[in-house]
């Protein structure tokens, strides 16, 4: 078990291991990335950011960000459609229960076109409960299609910036102080950027 460990260990934290894992992943086949990818939409607990990487240094960085791209488009907005047509009627007698939910509802109505295409740019924003709240509001299929297609391809170009060659952060330090302080700032902003929009809904 111990020797099992080791091995998977080495896997993910070595230069050798890594570009091991990315030929295996290669070889297996682009849509192993583009379903993973795509079923992170409906299972939030898998990690995109760890996908999108294993997808641009498997696949190469123009084929990784298309099919990582392509498949988080298409999963976001299926969960949107599932939402919409099938769970938006019977949620209406809880959300008319709780007001904060209902504020919140009336606030994308009005004014979320912006506030979702810059929520859903960041990395760190739970998209999977922002698919959800966009389809439990009015706001049109076709807008939140094109919120998707812009603010998808900005945040997985952000995490292209980090992710791509992710095996020469062994042999240059400084590229890998970078793309920590840029990541720890992506997500201090994510953080202020929810604060900012929960004061909007207090109003």
């Amino acid at each position: 078990m111990c020797v099992e460990f080791r091995t998977l260990l080495e896997k993910f934290t070595t230069q050798e291991g890594l570009e091991s894992l990315f030929e295996e992943v290669e070889a297996i086949g682009i849509i192993v990335g583009f379903l993973l990818a795509m079923a992170e939409a409906f299972l939030p607990f898998l990690p995109l950011f760890a996908i999108v990487i294993i997808n641009l240094n498997s696949y190469g960085l123009i084929l990784g960000f298309l099919t990582s791209y392509s498949a988080t488009v298409l999963g976001s907005y299926l969960v949107f459609l599932t939402v919409r047509y099938f769970l938006r009627k019977p949620a209406q007698k809880y959300i008319v229960k709780h007001e904060k939910l209902s504020s919140m509802l009336r606030f994308v109505d009005h004014k979320g076109f912006a506030f979702l295409l810059i929520l859903l740019s960041i990395p760190f924003t739970p998209s999977s409960v922002i698919n959800v709240i966009a389809a439990l509001s009015n706001l049109r299929k076709s807008v939140y299609l094109c919120i998707l297609i812009v603010a998808k391809a900005i945040m997985i170009l952000l995490m292209s910036v980090v992710g791509y060659d992710i095996t020469s952060f062994f042999t240059s330090p400084l590229q890998l102080t970078i793309s920590i302080v840029f990541l720890v700032l992506l997500y201090f902003f994510s953080k202020w950027y929810q604060k900012y929009i929960n004061s909007k809904l207090e109003k």
